[in-house]
């Protein structure tokens, strides 16, 4: 499979917003609702992306194949002169059809490579759901390693899930 993983551009906005439609109808292992990509836009995602592009701690990577968005990852950081400025934040998801086919592993590396080259980047954080073995386990083999358990971290209509919390730091 021959794909790409690059930063996302403003004008990947559009394909993003479908993307995002599709996953969150495959998986509740996401942190982002079918509910919330309705109300997203083409104009205020591409405000996202160009912010992401602008920050010093934050990068957004997408994963195509033929141009079709396959994947994406992001590294969220926060305002460089806080007392939290050292940390950004995790997440990364792919299309049903193309899980297990290294494509998730693939865009952790990257972003992993970029927060290790990144002055202001001492730690990676993440919350996974408890459940989602497959995901913790591939957190692992990065060297991810668990400091918390959160209750009741995430609600659903019909309940709640909890997490696990995970850092690496460099």
């Amino acid at each position: 499979m021959n794909y790409t993983i690059d930063r996302a551009k403003v004008e990947d906005a559009k394909d993003l917003i479908e993307y995002l439609k599709i996953i969150t109808g495959e998986s509740n292992n996401l942190t982002i609702t079918p509910k919330q990509v309705k109300e997203l836009n083409v104009k205020d995602e591409g405000l996202i992306i160009d912010s992401y592009n602008h920050s010093p701690t934050s990068i957004m990577l997408v994963a195509k194949l033929n141009k079709e968005i396959i994947g994406m990852g992001s590294l969220k950081g926060y305002n460089i002169d806080s007392i939290i400025g050292h940390r950004v934040s995790l997440g990364v998801s792919v299309k049903k059809d193309y899980w297990n086919k290294g494509i998730g592993r693939e865009i952790i590396d990257a972003l992993l490579s970029y927060a290790a080259n990144n002055e202001y980047i001492e730690i990676v954080e993440l919350e996974v759901k408890s459940d989602n073995y497959a995901a913790i386990s591939l957190y692992e083999r990065f060297g991810f390693e668990e400091i918390g358990f959160f209750e009741n971290y995430f609600k659903y209509e019909d309940g709640y899930g909890d997490a696990i919390l995970m850092t690496l730091q460099f």
